[in-house]
């Protein structure tokens, strides 16, 4: 195995890493604040802190990052992400309530600066690093983001049955340091070429409004706010009916961590041959579908439910992997089709777009869905929105299929310029 590829394969690691720092707290930091006197709401807006820093910082990133910066920006977000979690992890000593949630927040949105600084150099880092990887770079990504996303519950549950509170998080944050630290001593640090022009945020706002880049990215935020939907109403819905403690909330998560992964593996090699695009549309049509599966599980009581929590968690997850591991693919193919040609370029503002798109869905999820809707309407009404949502989401893609040429776009064929 030659170096480069090892880099590479610790870059996905450490991408991995900066998702496991906000997802390993679902099964049990809902439960832990609101004993420490937090709302619903409450609860929400501190797991979306590391969401709204993601969105506030790629923003001005895309302003003042230019592609000398990159290595720069690549090593320091993941240490700031970690100092942040790790700090996150002795809050259980600060005083309850107000203070609590506000301290809670604070760390979370430094966690999120740094996620974000890494997010947006990651791309061209190691595409740079790994050229041969380029054109499935961004898929490999998403699935390493995505696995973290849904590795974490069931990881921290466990950590947390073992140590308590402090461990997961703690943890996280020295694997990570040592993940990045062994990065840094491997990686060769090849000089990244310039852009032709200087590029600012009203550059990419440009294009971030075309008509096809606009129903991508509306698609991928309602998908990837599922992730902030079942890290926020499953914990306390589980503990509240089923008695089910915070210890073991983390293995029922597990369904939709698996599923997530392997299928993810799957839609990787589709989306490699090709067929990315499809995978995108059947996946956007079937996840809704699920989550009204899971909303008439809720309701029959004469079933085990517990049972079929877990099948339609499983299928959720395959669903959520293909409705978003194809999207930075997506995103690359219309934004090259619409006029950017400088790979670098196309590569920046397709991490902006994707990791704006998970700022958004990060806040969407926990704070709107699993905080303000969940805190007054309850579990069942909850899924029938998000239902509700995810279908807006499907009818988003509809009109590209409609569209004449369609199929090859689909094919992702970045031979053929097919959007006028």
């Amino acid at each position: 195995m030659s170096r480069s590829t090892v880099v590479t394969l610790l870059g996905l690691v450490a991408y991995l890493c900066l998702a496991l720092n906000t997802s390993l707290m679902a099964p049990f930091f809902p439960i832990k604040a609101y004993e420490k006197g937090l709302t619903r709401f409450q609860i929400g807006l501190v797991s979306a802190a590391y969401s709204i820093a993601t969105l506030v910082a790629s923003l001005f990133l895309t302003t003042f990052l230019k592609p000398r910066d990159m290595y720069f920006m690549y090593f320091s977000g993941p240490i700031i992400s970690a100092v942040s979690i790790i700090c996150f992890g002795f809050l259980q000593y600060s005083p309850d309530g107000l203070v609590f949630c506000i301290i809670c927040f604070i760390c979370m949105f430094v966690c999120g600066i740094g996620g974000a600084t890494h997010f947006c150099a990651t791309l061209a880092v190691l595409c740079n690093v790994k050229k041969e990887w380029e054109q499935r770079m961004g898929s490999l990504l998403e699935a390493a983001f995505g696995m973290g996303m849904v590795m974490g519950p069931p990881l921290g549950s466990l950590v947390y049955s073992i140590g308590g509170y402090t461990l997961p998080f703690v943890s996280a944050g020295i694997f990570q340091l040592f993940v990045i630290a062994i990065i840094r001593f491997f990686m060769p640090i090849k000089p990244i070429a310039e852009q032709k022009k200087p590029t600012n945020i009203l550059f990419y706002l440009k294009y971030m409004t075309k008509p096809f880049i606009i129903l991508v990215m509306i698609s991928i935020l309602l998908s990837s706010s599922m992730f902030g939907v079942i890290d926020t109403i499953m914990s306390p819905y589980l503990n509240d009916h089923f008695k089910i403690s915070e210890d073991e909330i983390g293995f029922v998560f597990l369904a939709f961590g698996i599923t997530y992964s392997l299928a993810g593996a799957l839609f990787g090699v589709l989306v490699d041959k090709g067929y990315g695009g499809r995978v995108f549309f059947v996946c956007a049509f079937c996840l809704p579908l699920s989550i009204l599966l899971l909303y008439f599980c809720s309701i029959i009581e004469e079933l085990n439910r517990i049972m079929l929590f877990v099948v339609c968690l499983g299928l959720i997850g395959i669903n959520v992997a293909g409705a978003f591991i194809p999207g930075y693919l997506l995103v690359e193919k219309f934004v090259m089709e619409y006029g950017i040609e400088d790979s670098n370029e196309a590569k920046l503002f397709t991490a902006l777009v994707i990791t704006m798109i998970y700022g958004l869905g990060g806040i969407f999820g926990p704070v709107i869905v699993g905080g303000f809707i969940f805190g007054i309407l309850g579990f069942e009404k909850t899924l029938l929105i998000q239902f509700t949502a995810l279908s807006f989401g499907f009818l988003c893609v509809i009109p590209m299929v409609l569209r004449k040429g369609i199929l090859k776009i689909f094919l992702l064929e970045h031979s053929e310029k097919l959007i006028n």
